[in-house]
């Protein structure tokens, strides 16, 4: 797969389930086009915000989400190096609808003095939470 045209648009889980993990891929292209080397990713907070596509009100914002790492990728130099990733909590899908979501990225270290990066950067993650007729939590 050529991941410099990925493009993650839709994310579906069902209600009152906290998997699958929602993954971004932080591409090569990505990285390039906003001169991130993998040092400057050593030092970061990431974040997740998921906004009620119909309300505008926000279901969460700006909660830790974290970074995964491809130990991988010298094997398999086309695959991507970095993941952008957030699990849910049971309460977060409570609602089902369509959300959209984004991550930021805070670089930390003040040597590359960039800030933060929120992507996607044209579109934010479409975010389908959908009823299920299971519940699988256990009381």
């Amino acid at each position: 797969m050529d991941y410099s045209t990925f493009n993650l648009k839709n994310f579906f889980i069902k209600k009152d389930s906290t998997l699958p993990v929602l993954k971004y891929p932080l591409t090569q292209h990505t990285m390039e086009q906003y001169d991130i080397t993998p040092d400057m990713l050593e030092n970061v907070a990431i974040t997740f915000s998921m906004v009620d596509a119909e309300t505008g009100i926000y279901r969460i914002a700006n909660v830790a989400g974290y970074l995964i790492s491809n130990n991988n990728r010298p094997e398999y130099p086309d695959e991507v190096q970095f993941t952008l990733g957030y699990k849910f909590k049971l309460s977060q899908t409570s609602k089902s609808g369509r959300f959209l979501g984004e991550f930021v990225i805070d670089f930390l270290n003040p040597e590359y003095g960039c800030g933060k990066i929120k992507l996607p950067t044209q579109e934010k993650i479409n975010i389908m939470i959908s009823d299920s007729s299971t519940k699988t939590t256990v009381i």
